[in-house]
C-alpha cells in the first residue's frame, strides 16, 4: 500500500497519547507537538505566480476537474477536503459567505478577498493546495512569500519564463523550501508554437539547478482535457507534460509524510513503549542513576529521526530511480549514478550527525563501503552498473534498519 493510502489516524493518537501523558522528555515535546500537527494534516502545496500564470489552470489540471476555472480573479484560494463541495468566501468587510458548488460556477461579490473551497475528493486527505496570487508592491509579494514559505510542504511556482523579478523573489526563499519546489512553464504549448520553448529552458536551466527540483514545461489546458475525457487519453497526458509533474509531486507528497510516519514511530518506540504511564518528573530525580542519562537520550532524538528519515529517502528514491535504471542505456546511466552518489553522500552527512559509538561507527563503515563500491559502478557506466548502483543503494537501507545505530 502506498503512503498516501495509508491510515496514519491510529499513530497520530498514539502520538498525542505518548504527549499527553508527559512520556516525552521537556527538550523534545515541541518538536513532538509539530509532528503531530503535520500528522493530522495533508501535505501543503502551494502554488505561486503572478496574475495571469496559470495557477488555477494547473490546479484544475492536478484535480482532473475545473474547479476554480476563471473565478479566482487574484484571490488567496485554499482547496481542501471536505464532506461536500461547498465554497466559502472572506470579503474584505469581515463577511463570510457560504456557496454549494464548485467556485468555477460562482459570481464572487466584489470585494472578495479570500476563498476556500472543500470538495469530498479522497486524494485531498493527503495534500490540499493553496494558489498564492503575487501582485503589487515587490515588499507585498516577498512578504507572502516568506508566510507561505513558513506553512507550506511543496512549492510549485507558475511562470512563462521565470524573469528577472521573479527570481529575485525566489532567491530571498529558504533552502528548506526550495528544496521542495518546482519551477512549472505554463503555458508550454503556446511557446512550443513560436518555437521559443527550448531556448527558455536552456537558459533557465543553470538558475533552475540551484532553486528547484526541475523545470517541468507544462500545458495544462491539455492534461485537464486529457484527465477529464470519457475515455483514457494517456498520450495526451503525457505530452502535456503534467503527468510528469503531478507523479513527481506525487513523489514529494509521500516523501514528507514518510518523513513524518519514520518520526513519529520512532518516538513512539523509544519513549511511548518504554516508560512507565506515571513517570517521575526529572526535577524530583535525586540520584545520578538511569535519570542522569535520559536527557542525552533525549537530545539524541532527533538525530535518529534525521536517520531515520534519511532512510527512507534512500529507500524511495532508490526504488524511483530501479526502473528507470532497468531501461537506462549508456546515455542515461551516468545521471542514475550520479543520483545514487547523491544519496549516499546526503545519508553519510546524517550520520555523521549521530553520537559517537560502536553502532554509529559501523554504520558510516558500511556507508563508506557503499560509496566506494558506487565509485567503482560509476567507471562503468552502462545499464548493469546503473541497476547494480540502485540496489546497492536497497541493500545498504535494510542493513542499517537491521542495526541501526542508536
Amino acid at each position: 500500500m502506498s503512503l498516501p493510502q495509508r491510515d496514519i489516524s491510529p499513530l497520530a493518537g498514539q502520538l498525542e497519547q505518548t504527549l499527553s501523558a508527559g512520556q516525552l522528555p521537556s527538550e523534545i515535546c515541541g518538536w513532538g507537538s509539530q509532528l503531530l500537527q503535520r500528522l493530522r494534516q495533508p501535505v501543503r502545496v502551494a502554488v505561486a505566480g503572478s496574475p495571469g500564470s496559470g495557477k488555477s489552470a494547473l490546479i484544475d489540471m492536478l484535480l482532473s476537474r475545473v474547479v476554480i476555472g476563471r473565478s479566482g480573479n487574484g484571490l488567496l484560494i485554499d482547496v481542501c477536503h471536505g464532506a461536500r463541495e461547498q465554497v466559502e468566501i472572506e470579503t474584505a468587510a469581515g463577511q463570510r459567505l457560504q456557496l454549494p458548488g464548485l467556485l468555477a460556477q460562482q459570481e464572487l461579490p466584489q470585494d472578495a478577498r479570500r476563498v476556500r473551497q472543500t470538495l469530498p475528493d479522497p486524494r485531498l486527505r493527503w495534500h490540499s493546495f493553496r494558489e498564492l496570487p503575487l501582485a503589487g508592491p515587490q515588499a507585498a509579494q516577498h512578504e507572502m512569500l516568506q508566510q507561505a514559505a513558513a506553512s507550506a510542504d511543496i512549492f510549485l511556482w507558475c511562470s512563462q519564463d521565470f524573469s528577472g523579478a521573479e527570481q529575485a523573489l525566489w532567491a530571498a526563499m529558504p533552502d528548506s523550501t526550495k528544496d521542495h519546489s518546482f519551477l512549472v512553464l505554463t503555458m508550454a504549448d503556446r511557446q512550443v508554437m513560436r518555437g521559443t520553448l527550448p531556448a527558455v529552458i536552456e537558459a533557465l536551466q543553470p538558475v533552475a539547478a540551484e532553486e528547484f527540483l526541475g523545470v517541468y514545461p507544462v500545458a495544462a489546458i491539455q492534461g485537464l482535457t486529457a484527465r477529464s475525457a470519457e475515455t483514457p487519453q494517456d498520450g495526451l497526458w503525457r505530452s502535456s507534460g503534467g503527468k510528469q509533474l503531478a507523479e513527481d509531486v506525487q513523489r514529494q507528497v509521500q516523501l514528507g509524510r514518510a518523513s513524518d510516519v519514520d518520526q513519529a514511530e520512532l518516538l513512539i518506540r523509544q519513549f511511548g513503549g518504554t516508560l512507565p504511564p506515571q513517570s517521575t518528573p526529572a526535577a524530583t530525580v535525586t540520584t545520578q542513576g538511569p535519570a542522569a542519562s535520559a536527557p542525552a537520550v533525549s537530545r539524541a532524538a532527533p538525530q535518529t529521526a534525521c536517520l531515520a528519515a534519511a532512510l527512507d529517502q534512500l529507500q524511495t528514491g532508490a526504488q524511483a530511480m530501479l526502473a528507470e535504471a532497468e531501461a537506462a542505456g549508456g546515455a542515461q546511466a551516468g545521471p542514475v549514478l550520479a543520483n545514487c552518489m547523491e544519496m549516499i553522500r546526503s545519508l553519510s552527512q546524517s550520520l555523521d550527525t549521530l553520537p559517537a559509538g560502536a553502532a554509529a561507527e559501523a554504520a558510516r563503515t558500511a556507508v563508506q563501503d557503499g560509496e566506494e563500491m558506487l565509485m567503482l559502478c560509476q567507471l562503468e557506466q552502462d545499464e548493469n552498473a546503473a541497476v547494480d548502483a540502485v540496489t546497492l543503494l536497497i541493500q545498504l537501507k535494510k542493513e542499517l534498519m537491521e542495526d541501526p545505530p542508536e
